[in-house]
C-alpha cells in the first residue's frame, strides 16, 4: 500500500495553545488576552480547543484563571471546548464550567505521575471510573490523555507493554477517546507505528489520537506514521508553544507541533481538515507578536510554497 492509499480523507485538529502552551510560560497571560486568543482560534476552523486546565492554581499558576476563561469565551457550535482535569476535583470544576469534553490526564511513567500529580499511577487510574461517571452524567465526553507514552525524562524509554496496560485500564473505565502523548518529543515514526498498531489490535475501533512534541524534529513525520495506521485526531499548538510543567528546566525545546505547519502539510497533501490556513497563519503571527516568541514555526519564518516562490521571483526581478 502506498502512502497516498493510507491517508485518511479528513483529520481532526485539536488546538492546544491555551492550555499546553500557556502553562509552560513563565509569565501569566492576562485573562483578557487569553479570551481574545481563544475566540480568534475558534474562528480558524479547528475542531477542538483545549481552553485551560482545572488544576490547583499553585500547581499551574499561569492557568489560575481557568474558571474565568471558560465563562468568558465566545463558544461556537462547531467547536468542541475541552479542558484538562488531573483528578475528580478538576472534573467537578469542569462540570461547573460546562465544557464539552475533558482531557483526563494519566501518565504512564510512575515517576512522572508522582512529580506531576503527587499520586501513584494506580491511584490516578483508580479515580478514572469516577471521572468518567461524573462526566457522562453531565453529557461531557472524556479523552484519556496519556503522557509519557513513549519516553520519560526520569525513567527513559517506556516499555510498550506499560503503555498498552494503561490503554487497557482507561478503556475499561469507559473513556470515549485515548490520546498517546510524546511528552519528551523523542518518539520516531517506527515507535509511533508499533505502539498504535498494538493498541488498535487490542481495541479495534478505539478512537485514538496523537499529542506531539518536537524535540527531535520528527513530529510531522510522526503524524504521517500515525495516519498510516488509522489515527485521525492530532493535538497541535499555534507557534509550537507547549511542554509539561514538571519537565526538567533545560527542556525548553520540547514545544508542540506548530498548528500552522501541520495545517500547511495537510493542505499540500490534499488531506481534509476544515481549518482555514490564512486564519491560522494570522493567529500564529498575532500570538507570536503578543508573546514576543519570534519565528517559532516554518510558516512564521515564511516557509510556505507561496512565500518562498514570491521571494525567489522578487530576487530574480531585482537581479
Amino acid at each position: 500500500m502506498s502512502l497516498l492509499d493510507s491517508l485518511p480523507e479528513r483529520v481532526h485538529v485539536v488546538e492546544m495553545l491555551p492550555r499546553d502552551g500557556f502553562q509552560r510560560l513563565d509569565e501569566f497571560v492576562p485573562t483578557d488576552e487569553k479570551v481574545e486568543i481563544i475566540d480568534a482560534l475558534s474562528d480558524t476552523g479547528v475542531d477542538e480547543i483545549e481552553i485551560s486546565s482545572f488544576t490547583h492554581p499553585k500547581a499551574v499558576p499561569t492557568l489560575r484563571d481557568a474558571d474565568e476563561v471558560a465563562k468568558r469565551i465566545t463558544r461556537r457550535d462547531d467547536v468542541t471546548y475541552r479542558a484538562l482535569v488531573p483528578n475528580l476535583r478538576g472534573m467537578e470544576r469542569a462540570v461547573e464550567a460546562e465544557v464539552d469534553k475533558v482531557n483526563a490526564l494519566v501518565t504512564v511513567s510512575e515517576t512522572y505521575t508522582r512529580k506531576n500529580q503527587n499520586r501513584s499511577r494506580e491511584e490516578v487510574l483508580a479515580e478514572m471510573d469516577d471521572i468518567v461517571d461524573l462526566a457522562h452524567d453531565h453529557g461531557i465526553e472524556v479523552e484519556a490523555g496519556m503522557g509519557t507514552s513513549f519516553y520519560c525524562p526520569y525513567e527513559g524509554a517506556i516499555d510498550p507493554a506499560e503503555t498498552l496496560a494503561v490503554v487497557d485500564s482507561v478503556v475499561d473505565s469507559g473513556v470515549d477517546e485515548v490520546t498517546l502523548a510524546t511528552t519528551m518529543g523523542l518518539a520516531n515514526p517506527v515507535e509511533i507505528t508499533e505502539r498504535f498498531t498494538a493498541a488498535f489490535e487490542a481495541h479495534p475501533g478505539l478512537d485514538m489520537g496523537l499529542h506531539l512534541h518536537d524535540t527531535n524534529g520528527m513530529s510531522l513525520a510522526n503524524t504521517l506514521a500515525a495516519m498510516a495506521v488509522g489515527v485521525d485526531r492530532f493535538d497541535a499548538s499555534v507557534c509550537g508553544l507547549g511542554g509539561g510543567v514538571v519537565l526538567p528546566g533545560d527542556m525548553s525545546g520540547v514545544g508542540n507541533t506548530p498548528t500552522e505547519d501541520f495545517v500547511q502539510m495537510l493542505d499540500r497533501m490534499g488531506v481534509g481538515h476544515g481549518v482555514d490556513f490564512d486564519r491560522i497563519e494570522a493567529a500564529a503571527h498575532d500570538v507570536s507578536d503578543r508573546l514576543g516568541l519570534g519565528l517559532t514555526s516554518h510558516v512564521l519564518a515564511g516557509g510556505t510554497v507561496e512565500g518562498v516562490l514570491d521571494t525567489v521571483a522578487a530576487d530574480g526581478e531585482a537581479g
